[in-house]
């Protein structure tokens, strides 16, 4: 991570998987490898920016092989 890598929400990383929010949060909280890295503050779900880049890239890279 570094200091310019942007925090996102929930919201914001349902809106860019198109998955429902509550699916997002219930694979988050199973620790499901099919969603980028998350980790909890206080009750809400966090992800960096770069890591749901990185997981998007790869499941590009998944579909391409």
């Amino acid at each position: 991570m570094n200091q310019n890598d942007k925090i996102l929400t929930q919201a914001e990383v349902a809106a860019i998987l198109r998955v429902p929010e509550s699916t997002l949060q219930d694979l988050a909280r199973r620790g499901h490898r099919s969603i980028p890295k998350a980790w909890k503050v206080g009750r809400a779900w966090r992800w960096l920016a770069s890591d749901v880049d990185a997981f998007i890239a790869s499941r590009g890279q998944q579909v391409a092989a």
